[in-house]
């Protein structure tokens, strides 16, 4: 074999081994991935944030200098400054405080000046640039907080102070919203308008400002846009440029000062000018004016007493004449009475008379009704009578039919029987018609008894008929006597006939015996009909009769109806005679009022002129006394005046200081230091955290490598006898750790110097507004993380190969031996030891018998463990102030601002709103105030609470101990600082500091209280007027009502005058939270980090115990151990590892949560310090999810070892 062959044959051996064992490798690669993400990403953090600011200060053209004057800066200052060496520009600019009255609430804005192409330019985020002075740009956060859009007008009002003109106009229309590079923070500064809290800024054309000079210069300086702003460098270059502007500085100023004396020493002297010219003034136009005065008052006295004269004499007229009217006026009210008595009667007779009239109708038409009734029941009674008479006559006629048909008949038969006979029986013809005559005399006999009845029923027609008929019968009875002689002769010839009669005879016989019963069915009828009609004739005569008596009584109702009518027109006349004398009486009477009021207005008119005239006068005299003395004290007043304000203006001037300029560089900027404070703080985390995650990751690493090179022994051996050299035999394993490190390094760079960043900007975007973040490479921070993560691999691995290779080839060839057994320590505890069985007596001598891989293992899960409970401790510290701050601190609801010197009436109206509502439980009327607090250590601007006692504030906010939760006692000797404001300040209990607000006081600390978000102070009335020498005015009112159902309240505290915004504590909490949310992305971050690298760590740390015991394995197996016992002899152990790894994280954790909560934390918020019991659960139940994963995946790789490997040798 050739030499020169070998180091390429262990390379490609190298790779061989990556593919046959490519899980060590990937936990390799993903652990130095890990490492170096963490700490490449972490370090790249704060350049990365420094880069960024520095590019959008550079674009924005952000001020390097700002030149602040006490006596503000003229034109030639900012020329003069434009030429300074080191100087490239200057611009004036101005800045003012304005206050936005709204619809509900009052803001406190920030007024600046900005030239398109000037300093400190915005960045436009919606809308347009403004084109003319009318015009001006907001924040966004202006619009969110105000409810106004792009296009609406706001008004900007000034105040009464320096600046009560500072605008040329007031009200402007938002064309578009920016972002200021003035701005970068939440941080707005404070203000001398409202509560002193400024909510946002608004950005004016330089056109639309009024002020004779400006209130700053900005200044940019040569070479500065090439360097980082937050470098050394140009801090050196703003500094020497600071010094190089010092002389120009105290030049100009003095200038400043000495032409501000002159032009007041000249006022000064035209101020005494005009006030003596005004004292003779005024000397001689009071001496005129006193006597104008007396003239009038002596012509007033004689007009007065004529009118009075006049006036009686009025009087006395005037009240006889109206006593008259008076009597005039009883009597026609007593005549009024007796006609409206007459019409009353007459009006109740009119209802009477009008029924009368109603009934006379109403009688008059059942009258006709009832002849008409009448009428037709006559009509009827004829018609039914005609019928009857008609149905008689035809019934006669009838019977007068039957009555001949039968006598034809009898006669036919009489006739045919004589005929038979013949002569021979002519005796017998004879008897025949005596016969006959006989029928006939008893017809006539029927008929005049029916006669008779007829006769005795009325109807005499009738019986005259039958009478008739009975008497015929009589004669044709004589007829046929005669007859039956005559027959006798006849005889012979009555037999030729005999047949035909017989014939004849049936046949009329059949006739008659058909119409006889309709004969009888008439008679019947006509017998009804007779009846029916003498019934309906006697009701017709009752009703003649009845209808003659409702005529003759109809006629006296018309009769007793005229007599009324002709009465009430009697009493209608009358009536009217009596209301024309009424209204004739009223015409003279009114005509008597109408000359007396015509005279009494006449004479008051007089009167009244003689009145007015005096009265003028009067008002004249009063006007002029008043004038005179109004005059005489205005005059003096404003005598006074001059002279105050003329000794005023001496002692100002006297007392006139040097004019300061003040030459601020971008530090004094809260938002431009803070972002470099915060850059800093991730710096520092990036410092200690990733180290702690790098070491934990190169631990297992190095763990990994030992354990493969001794795994490796006999291999190594072969090679080292077949004559390798140490160097081409370590290539192989050093070649193996260089591949997983390298690529793991590579990859985590590539996502470190990305994704890291890109998490933690967005995350302080929420706080800062710098633009686009700018992705850096830092060769130093990405060769320290990827030479790290590769040299702890490589040298991991060459450490371990040269410790073995030292060993010679015989030795290595030879299994290890293992480590001589001895009793260990639980072993001595007898008691303890015998109760144990026998698995976990194997457990427990295999852990603590190889005590470099124990420590090794608890140490890697130990700082994983860590890493979470670290990680979720922080967010537990986040999210936990704000259940602490708005549930336990704050026990109010409501935050009433109130107007600038509100008055006691607008005072009583908003307390009055609030005790009258039910849902309020209770309110604390205080001031509260924006005050910047200094010390050596620090300066950071605090909100200051006036309250009148530490009784009357404990209802609303509780001042607590955070440590013990002992209340905080609020003295009248001292303030109570929150605890971040104290430890910002370096202060405790009985230190002072400088508070600087209205003006600037040294402040006594009482203690320090639990305090979570911004920063307070809190001091009672008496301490505020020993302070300043003067009681706190009041401009708030904390409230205590539920949010819910409250908006009826709300709506009228809103609409009240002293009252300018109300803010609920909640939507305030709301806003809190959702900036904090996003510090989830970085815990998230943290806590995904750490479970993959716990997990990669479990998983590598339990694959090499299972490799490297392969050989103890099998024989187990060998021996008849089950998959499941095999398996659970691994998990004990990694049970225990686990278990002692987790106890030792929780203490690493606690100590490394507490470090890095002071690390992250900004200026502005405190974060818990306790680290919650759910951190510790999280953490370990994760590990312990880690840990089953890893022993089900171990499961897996043992049941597929191959018992053969017990039965091999070396030997």
């Amino acid at each position: 074999m050739s030499r020169k062959k070998a180091p390429s044959r262990l390379l490609t051996d190298a790779v061989r081994e990556v593919r046959n064992t490519r899980s060590r490798f990937l936990s390799l690669l993903v652990l130095s991935a890990l490492a170096v993400c963490f700490l490449a990403g972490l370090r790249a953090t704060a350049p990365d944030m420094k880069e960024t600011g520095d590019l959008y200060f550079d674009q924005q053209r952000l001020m390097d200098l700002r030149v602040v004057s006490t006596l503000g800066l003229t034109e030639e200052d900012v020329e003069l400054l434009a030429r300074q060496e080191g100087v490239e520009e200057a611009e004036g600019a101005y800045t003012i405080d304005a206050a936005v009255p709204l619809k509900d609430q009052e803001m406190i804005v920030k007024v600046h000046s900005f030239a398109e192409e000037g300093s400190n330019r915005p960045r436009l985020v919606e809308g347009r640039l403004p084109r003319k002075a009318g015009e001006c740009l907001v924040e966004p956060l202006f619009l969110e907080k105000s409810g106004l859009s792009i296009g609406d007008t706001i008004r900007l009002d000034t105040g009464t102070g320096d600046f009560e003109d500072a605008l040329a106009r007031r009200e402007f229309t938002i064309v578009g919203t920016a972002d200021s590079p003035l701005y970068i923070s939440v941080e707005r500064g404070s203000s001398s308008l409202g509560t002193g809290a400024v909510s946002a800024f608004v950005l004016l054309p330089q056109a639309a400002f009024s002020l004779d000079y400006y209130t700053d210069a900005y200044l940019q300086a040569e070479g500065a846009e090439e360097l980082l702003c937050y470098s050394e460098d140009y801090t050196e270059l703003m500094n020497s440029l600071s010094d190089a502007l010092e002389p120009l500085a105290e030049e100009r100023s003095a200038l400043r000062g000495e032409s501000i004396r002159e032009e007041a020493e000249q006022a000064l002297a035209d101020a005494r000018r005009e006030l003596s010219d005004g004292e003779a003034e005024v000397s001689q136009e009071l001496s005129e004016g006193e006597a104008e005065l007396t003239d009038a008052r002596r012509e007033l006295d004689d007009g007065w007493a004529e009118y009075y004269d006049g006036l009686n004499t009025f009087e006395q007229e005037t009240a006889d004449a109206q006593r008259e009217i008076d009597d005039g006026e009883a009597e026609l009210a007593d005549a009024l009475t007796e006609l409206r008595d007459g019409e009353q009667e007459y009006q109740d007779a009119l209802p009477e008379l009008e029924d009368a009239r109603r009934e006379v109708a109403d009688a008059r038409q059942e009258l006709a009704d009832a002849r008409a009734e009448l009428d037709e029941g006559w009509a009827e009674y004829r018609k039914g009578y005609a019928k009857y008479e008609y149905g008689l006559a035809a019934y006669t006629e009838g019977m007068a039919q039957y009555e001949q048909g039968l006598a034809g008949v009898e006669q036919m038969r009489a006739g045919a029987q004589q005929a038979r006979q013949g002569a021979a029986q002519a005796q017998q013809g004879a008897v025949q018609a005596q016969q006959g005559a006989a029928q006939a005399g008893a017809a006539a006999q029927q008929y005049a008894a029916q006669a008779q009845q007829a006769a005795a029923m009325g109807n005499l027609l009738l019986a005259q008929q039958l009478q008739a008929q009975a008497q015929q019968y009589e004669a044709q009875a004589q007829q046929l006597t005669a007859q039956a002689q005559q027959l006798q002769a006849q005889a012979a010839q009555a037999l030729a006939q005999a047949e035909a009669l017989e014939v004849q005879a049936v046949q009329v016989e059949a006739q008659l015996s058909a119409g006889l019963p309709r004969l009888q069915s008439s008679a019947l009828e006509l017998n009804a009909s007779l009846g029916l009609l003498t019934q309906a004739k006697r009701e017709l005569d009752d009703g003649e009769a009845e209808y003659a008596d409702g005529a003759a009584r109809l006629a006296d109702g018309e009769q007793e109806l005229a007599d009324g009518e002709r009465e009430l027109a009697d009493a209608r006349q009358e009536l009217d005679e009596g209301w024309q004398e009424y209204r004739d009486g009223q015409a003279e009477l009114a005509d008597a009022r109408e000359t007396l009021e015509r005279e009494s207005a006449d004479g008051r008119a007089e009167l009244a002129d003689a009145l007015t005239e005096l009265q003028n006068g009067e008002a004249e005299y009063a006007d002029g006394l008043a004038d005179y003395e109004e005059g005489k004290a205005e005059a003096e007043q404003e005598l006074a005046d001059a002279r105050k304000e003329l000794e005023q203006a001496r002692r100002d001037l006297d007392a006139l200081e040097d004019c300061s300029w003040y030459l601020l560089g971008r530090g004094t900027n809260t938002g431009y230091a803070s972002y470099e404070m915060d850059a800093d703080r991730m710096g520092s985390l990036a410092a200690v955290f990733p180290l702690i995650f790098f070491l934990v990751a190169a631990l297992v690493c190095l763990t990994t490598m030992t354990r493969m090179v001794e795994e490796q022994r006999i291999t190594i051996g072969g090679m080292k006898a077949l004559g390798y050299s140490k160097g081409a035999i370590a290539v192989k394993y050093v070649g193996y750790g260089f591949l997983a490190s390298a690529a793991g390094a590579a990859l985590g760079l590539a996502v470190g110097l990305t994704l890291l960043p890109w998490i933690i900007c967005n995350a302080w975007a929420i706080l800062y507004t710098v633009g686009e973040i700018q992705y850096g490479f830092y060769p130093a921070t990405s060769l320290l993380a990827c030479g790290a993560a590769v040299g702890t691999v490589t040298l991991s691995a060459l450490a371990a190969c040269f410790s073995t290779l030292a060993a010679v080839p015989a030795e290595l060839m030879r299994p290890k031996a293992p480590p001589m057994g001895k009793r260990i320590l639980l072993e001595r505890i007898a008691p303890l030891w015998r109760r144990l069985s026998f698995n976990y007596k194997i457990t427990l001598r295999n852990l603590f018998r190889y005590q470099r891989r124990f420590w090794m293992t608890v140490v890697g899960i130990g700082g994983c463990a860590a890493l979470i409970v670290t990680a979720f401790g922080l967010r537990g510290s986040i999210f936990d102030v704000m259940d602490r701050q708005y549930d336990e601190i704050y026990r109010y609801t409501a935050q009433i601002g109130l107007v600038d010197r509100v008055t006691p009436g607008e005072l009583a109206e908003v307390t009055g709103a609030l005790e009258r509502s039910e849902l309020v439980s209770g309110w604390l009327v205080s001031r509260s105030e924006t005050a910047s607090v200094e010390t050596e250590r620090y300066t950071v601007d605090c909100t200051v609470e006036v309250v009148p006692s530490q009784e009357a504030l404990a209802p609303f906010v509780s001042l607590r101990h955070r440590t013990d939760s002992v209340p905080v006692l609020l003295p009248d000797d001292g303030v109570v600082l929150t605890e971040k404001l104290a430890s910002l300040l370096g202060v405790s209990a009985g230190d002072t500091f400088t508070l600087d607000g209205d003006s600037r006081v040294q402040v006594r600390v009482a203690d320090v209280t639990e305090h979570y978000i911004m920063h307070y102070v809190y001091m009672t009335d008496a301490y505020y007027q020993t302070l300043y020498g003067q009681p706190p005015e009041e401009n708030q009112v904390l409230a205590a009502y539920p949010a819910e159902g409250a908006e009826a309240l709300d709506a009228e505290l809103v609409g009240l005058d002293g009252v300018t915004t109300l803010s609920q504590v909640a939507a305030t909490r709301e806003v809190f939270t959702s900036s904090l949310e996003s510090v989830d992305y970085a815990v998230v971050l943290i806590i995904v980090c750490a479970a993959a690298l716990a997990f990669v760590v479990l998983y590598n740390l339990t694959n090499i115990n299972i490799t490297e015991r392969m050989r103890e394995l099998a024989t187990l197996k060998v021996l008849g151990f089950y998959d499941g016992e095999l398996s659970a002899y691994i998990y004990r152990e990694n049970v225990i590892l686990t278990v002692f790894g987790v106890a030792l994280g929780m203490g690493m954790g606690k100590l490394l949560h507490q470090w890095l909560v002071l690390t992250v934390e900004i200026d502005l918020l405190m974060f818990g310090r306790t680290l919650a019991l759910s951190s510790y659960l999280y953490a370990g139940v994760l590990t312990a999810v880690f840990s089953l994963v890893v022993n089900l995946a171990a499961h897996r790789k043992l049941k597929k070892l191959d018992m053969v490997e017990s039965l091999k040798t070396v030997e």
